[in-house]
């Protein structure tokens, strides 16, 4: 197996866990009345990350070049994204949760 196939592989698998994880989170707080927030919160950001290695495979088993701008912009908007999403995600289940 290629080690594109690798990284996109991992991503997938990584993202279909945190959006479960995501997903379970959410039974837990409509149907048993709490949640783990650090869970609610980081969740969205290793997801996002995880669709990172699925769009760009190369970037999973190297280390980033700090010349190469692509290396360093992408994992950037990846987390920024992924923090956004962190926060509406809590922010919409605390607003439940009270």
């Amino acid at each position: 197996m290629n080690a594109q196939l690798k990284g996109r592989l991992f991503g997938v698998i990584y993202f279909l866990l945190m959006a479960g994880c995501v997903a379970f989170n959410w039974y837990l707080l409509i149907n048993e009345g709490y949640f783990y927030p650090k869970a609610s919160g980081l969740c969205p950001v290793v997801a996002m990350f995880s669709l990172m290695l699925v769009a760009f495979p190369s970037m999973a088993l190297s280390r980033p070049n700090r010349g190469d701008k692509k290396s360093i912009v992408v994992p950037l908007i990846a987390g920024v994204i992924g923090l956004a999403l962190g926060g509406i995600n809590f922010s919409l289940m605390d607003r439940y949760h009270r």
